[in-house]
């Protein structure tokens, strides 16, 4: 697998180089040549393209035969160049082409576009080009399947009676405006009916009136009308700018990017009070208001406003900002209300505890804690299901669980990027609704997991100061479990959670992982990337469970790298070799004891076979007669012609023969026998020692007796010694009688040798021949003692 992973990168490598950046979705193929310089710069464009990105570039013209070989193309953006000219057989060859994005070029005019060749075409969005006035001309109205049509810039400044003249056979579903200043409307808005949304991108400041016309026409030909970019807040009295949509068709209306001040939102208001608005939203708001709304509440009563959707605010008088509980009837039938960046920090009862019907509410980035939402009310919104309070200044956990304890509908709580903490022992006061948990980025320890409730289902702790995780089991229903970003130093405890299939713990300071564990999770998304993995042979079973596992690896296997050892570390964990000997010590070890177990035993077999013990015992004699004080081989005086080694059964013929024959001779030889030579006392290796040293010759009496004494053996080795050191020859064989081969020892094998190379004297039965056997013999003694 590791081979293949490596294949794929570089097949993945030459296929970006050869079609910039191209990938295949559920629509085909999608080629990307955004910011490429392009055509300066070539881009590969297969033919079977479906979508295709060259936005951002140099393009100057389309020609007839641009996208000639990509017949499928469906999608196709072009917007930021430098278009001027379409010629008006483009696109014949894309009978398929539904999207089409060529905004922000510089066409003069709309109607230059080549219509009869994009029949198909659903999306169309030709705005912010340089013409100064919009003409779309009839055949606009060729495009049957058109639903989203934006169009216009800020150079127009007037709007014509029958510019759009072409749209009214159209079944459009949104419709964007962009001009100027307006000084000219003619009503031309009027054609429209039937949209989903209408877009209105008017700068209108200087004439209030036109934009009420505007708002006269359109009133019926949409349910959601977008206000955008805009500054009316000195456009003049704002008093009936509304009331045209008295009830209208108009369901929805946003405001994003826009000036307003108190005149602006009472008129508003007044209108909400009486039209059949169900939502209103404000984004990007420059509000410069303190709330002194001259508002007629008595409208209030059969209000149909649901949703009100309030983000990015910016108001330099927020803290001057008056409380909106004279208007507790106007969110009194809300159900869904967002305050997202608009400095809020406080939350009255009156209106908190009016709201019964609310089930979702989002008041992120604002400046709110536990004192200033809902701050002692006695049962604010006890409808909620969905509560968002991400990134304000709650600090303590059990506080916010206790002031959603009443809330019984109560399923989604997000407090994430918060300083939330937990310091208590007691469980926290959760409603046991709740289902969804998000306290990502805060400042929880691995206690938080006692304040959690039981009926949790997804859970969020990422990003906090997480060391352990402990007390799951309780958590029978959790299914999804996020802890990223932490300092997790392991998850070889987690409970077998039977619900459970995702997990996320990347980030941690997890090195190891328990196999067991992750199978008896039985998860189908797992996220452990970006841990410090320690790289050693237990990783190799990771990387085989990450590529045969049918669960979702997240990041795998880019996000898996070795911290340690440092020589692999920042490399990914599966592409490391690590060898049976590395991965099993154990086994080498055994291996290796063994191999030694049968050697020693071998060598001790051998050594037994050959007399080893024999050897080794008379070398440490040997050693430790050497080192006795009573010995001194420093200086030697030769005061023996011949030392007699002998068997004590052959002691008879040596006193009667031998020794009789030498020490009677003239003059006589001086002997050293141990039966009357040793010196008493003395240890009989140290008597061998002196006694060998002190002679100049050592006479062996070799007979069976002979080979089979023990004493015997030690001095024909001391003997042999004395050869090696001297390196002169001072050893006699006297053979007293025949010897077999076979009976002669192992251990003697030395003997055997010498008996096989040197001239020994043997002992003849005949007595006429023992006068010769004496002459040679005291021929060889025949020596001074020095």
């Amino acid at each position: 697998y590791r081979v293949l992973w490596k294949q794929n990168k570089i097949v993945s490598v030459l296929y970006f180089i050869l079609c910039a950046f191209c990938m295949t979705v559920d629509g085909g193929l999608v080629v990307n040549c955004s910011a490429q310089n392009y055509p300066n710069t070539s881009c590969l464009i297969p033919p079977t393209t479906a979508t295709l990105d060259l936005s951002h570039n140099n393009i100057e013209k389309i020609e007839e035969q641009d996208f000639t070989e990509v017949k499928g193309l469906r999608k196709l953006y072009l917007q930021f160049n430098q278009i001027s000219f379409i010629d008006h057989r483009a696109f014949e060859d894309n009978p398929e082409l539904e999207y089409l994005d060529i905004s922000n070029n510089y066409l003069l005019e709309g109607s230059v576009l080549p219509f009869k060749n994009l029949v198909a075409l659903n999306y169309l969005d030709i705005s912010n080009n340089i013409g100064d006035k919009i003409q779309l001309g009839p055949q606009v109205s060729l495009l049957k399947h058109l639903q989203v049509l934006k169009l216009g810039n800020p150079q127009i400044i007037s709007l014509g009676k029958n510019i759009f003249q072409g749209l009214g056979s159209l079944h459009l579903k949104e419709f964007h405006l962009i001009t100027g200043d307006l000084d000219e409307y003619e009503h031309s808005l009027k054609i429209l009916y039937g949209l989903e949304k209408l877009t209105l991108e008017v700068n209108i400041w200087h004439d209030l009136e036109l934009l009420q016309h505007m708002f006269q026409d359109i009133k019926n030909a949409t349910r959601t009308l977008q206000l955008k970019n805009a500054d009316l807040v000195r456009g003049g009295t704002f008093v009936s700018l509304f009331s045209t949509f008295d009830d209208s068709e108009l369901r929805s209306i946003a405001f994003q990017n826009i000036s307003m001040n108190d005149e602006f939102v009472t008129s508003l208001f007044n209108t909400v009070g009486k039209a059949n608005l169900e939502e209103i939203s404000f984004d990007l708001i420059h509000f410069d208001a303190i709330g002194h709304w001259k508002v007629d509440i008595t409208h209030f009563q059969d209000i149909h406003l649901r949703r009100l959707f309030i983000r990015h605010i910016y108001n330099p008088n927020f803290y001057r900002f008056t409380s909106l509980e004279f208007m507790v009837e106007f969110f009194k039938p809300l159900i869904e209300v967002s305050i997202v960046n608009a400095s809020v920090f406080y939350i009255p009862c009156a209106i908190a505890d009016v709201m019964q019907s609310l089930e979702f509410l989002e008041v992120s980035y604002n400046l709110l804690h536990e004192y200033t939402l809902f701050p002692n009310c006695h049962r604010p919104l006890p409808g909620l299901r969905s509560l968002v309070v991400d990134r304000n200044n709650f600090g303590d956990l059990k506080k916010l669980a206790a002031m959603t304890s009443h809330m019984e509908q109560l399923v989604n709580v997000s407090a994430a990027f918060n300083t939330l903490d937990f310091s208590s022992k007691e469980p926290c006061p959760w409603t046991p609704t709740i289902k969804f948990l998000n306290l990502r980025g805060n400042h929880l320890s691995s206690n938080v997991f006692m304040c959690l409730p039981n009926s949790i289902e997804i859970l969020d702790l990422s990003l906090n100061n997480i060391t352990i995780i402990a007390n799951l089991e309780k958590m029978q229903y959790l299914t999804q479990l996020y802890l990223s970003g932490n300092n997790i130093l392991s998850i070889d405890h987690l409970p077998p959670l039977t619900y459970l299939t995702i997990l996320h713990v990347d980030k941690n300071k997890i090195n190891a992982v328990d196999i067991a564990t992750l199978k008896a999770l039985n998860l189908t998304e797992l996220k452990l990337s970006y841990n410090p993995f320690d790289c050693y042979c237990n990783i190799n079973n990771l990387c085989e469970y990450f590529v045969g596992s049918l669960t979702r690896i997240e990041e795998w296997p880019e996000g898996y790298k070795c911290e340690i050892p440092l020589s692999l570390r920042g490399s990914e964990i599966c592409l490391q070799d690590l060898s049976f000997v590395q991965c099993n010590p154990g086994m080498l070890a055994g291996v290796v004891v063994a191999c030694v177990a049968v050697l020693v035993a071998l060598c001790i077999c051998i050594c037994i076979r050959y007399n080893g013990p024999w050897y080794i015992k008379t070398i440490w004699i040997w050693i430790r007669a050497k080192k006795a004080p009573d010995i001194d081989l420093g200086e030697r005086n030769l005061e023996y012609h011949a030392f007699l080694s002998y068997s004590e059964q052959d002691s008879t013929w040596v006193m009667n023969n031998l020794l009789k024959q030498l020490e009677s001779d003239d003059p006589p030889y001086r002997i050293c026998i141990h039966e009357r030579d040793f010196t008493p006392g003395k240890a009989i290796i140290a008597n061998i020692i002196d006694c060998i040293s002190k002679s100049y010759k050592t006479v062996f009496v070799l007979s069976k007796n002979f080979v089979q004494s023990e004493w015997c053996h030690y001095e024909f080795f001391l003997a042999q010694h004395r050869v090696f050191e001297e390196r002169r020859d001072s050893l006699i064989l006297l053979l007293l009688e025949p010897i077999p081969a076979n009976s002669i020892p192992d251990r003697f094998c030395k003997l055997r040798k010498m008996m096989n190379k040197s001239t020994y004297l043997e002992w003849p039965p005949d007595e006429a021949c023992q006068s010769m056997f004496w002459k040679r013999l005291k021929a060889v003694l025949n020596l001074e003692v020095k």
